[in-house]
């Protein structure tokens, strides 16, 4: 793996006697040895292959304003403190040891201010991944283990559990400085708290979110029905032809890569001049490149629902053939019921 580590450094979160989140900070960079760099692969990744992510850009409070219409009152606006300091940092005005210990002490009053117990190894590191620079940020949850010496003794271990990243983010520095109106440079972790710990990582970063990328599965997933509309595929076709764009996203997915649109079209079948990504153009609004959400990419080769005690889930291709639907009675027919299920209702009845 071709990852140059450029600095890295290790703070601790832990709880006061106060009951609020305190910092203990490290006053020098770790060296970039063999522990080092295998951690940081690990951590990239990890999070490369992270699905859930949140996307988003630094916050411009001047435009905010600007955008307000005529006696509208402007919202609290976010702060600029953490991209000034990153800005410093990347100009060579600030270090990065200071640099991370000011970001540790922001972090730890949005703990306070969003009312988040969190604890383990902060993480800062500031890294080049095949010419991209990056800036991670991560909290390491720590845990506790048991080994055998060699001496066949039972011992106590603590680990840094980097499987879960819950609380992470990273901002692509390079994209940051190229493409100034992207809308996607920074991404974090939304993790087990949902919405609050995504609304902590906007304060944190002064940040607002950009691209969703549920919504761009989702445009995906319809772009793909209008076009087979359009090519008037019959069933079977239509099937094949969606196994083929599922196909492709998933391997996408588990390769830790994006789905490119370009990529994607070049791999289907055409109709004539009409190409997937000449159908698509403008009109779906779907970026160039986005991540795969894999619960919204099922809907390419399944039908699913839930609601009110009920759950099912079947291929596209057994509708009209095992699965038969009726508006008119808003009926589902199965035919050849799965045998574990036929068992349990056979056992019930």
């Amino acid at each position: 793996m071709s990852l140059d580590i450029d600095k890295i450094i290790l703070h601790s979160l832990r709880q006061g006697g106060d009951g609020q989140p305190h910092a203990d900070t490290r006053s020098q960079t770790l060296p970039p040895d063999e522990a080092v760099q295998g951690l940081m692969a690990e951590l990239h990744r990890i999070y490369n292959g992270k699905g859930g992510k949140g996307f988003g850009f630094f916050a411009d409070p001047e435009a905010a304003v600007a955008e307000l219409a005529d006696g509208e009152e402007a919202p609290k606006q976010p702060s600029p403190a953490f991209r000034i300091a990153l800005e410093q940092l990347l100009d060579e005005q600030l270090e990065f040891v200071p640099f991370s210990v000011e970001m540790t002490r922001l972090l730890v009053r949005q703990l306070v201010e969003h009312a988040l117990d969190e604890q383990g190894v902060l993480l800062f590191a500031k890294y080049n991944y095949v010419g991209v620079d990056y800036l991670m940020i991560a909290l390491l949850e720590g845990k506790e283990s048991v080994t055998v010496s060699e001496a066949l003794e039972l011992r106590h271990i603590q680990y840094l559990d980097i499987g879960k990243l819950n609380l992470v983010a990273r901002i692509d520095l390079t994209e940051w400085k190229t493409q100034p109106d992207s809308r996607r440079y920074i991404t974090f972790s939304k993790g087990r708290i949902g919405r609050k710990l995504g609304d902590f990582f906007m304060d944190l970063l002064g940040a607002r979110e950009g691209m969703d990328a549920k919504v761009q599965n989702k445009g995906l997933l319809q772009a793909v029905e209008d076009y087979c509309d359009s090519r008037q595929l019959e069933p079977t076709e239509r099937n094949d032809y969606k196994k083929q764009v599922f196909k492709y996203c998933t391997e996408q997915a588990s390769a830790g890569e994006e789905i490119e649109i370009k990529e994607l079209s070049a791999e289907l079948p055409g109709d004539g001049d009409l190409d997937f990504y000449s159908f698509i153009g403008q009109e779906y609004e779907l970026e160039e490149r986005f991540p795969a959400d894999r619960s919204t990419l099922r809907g390419l080769t399944k039908f699913v629902g839930s609601g009110g005690g009920l759950t099912l889930s079947f291929e596209q291709k057994l509708l009209n053939s095992r699965v038969f639907y009726d508006p008119q009675t808003d009926t589902l027919t199965i035919k050849g019921v799965p045998p574990n299920l036929k068992d349990q209702l056979l056992r019930q009845s």
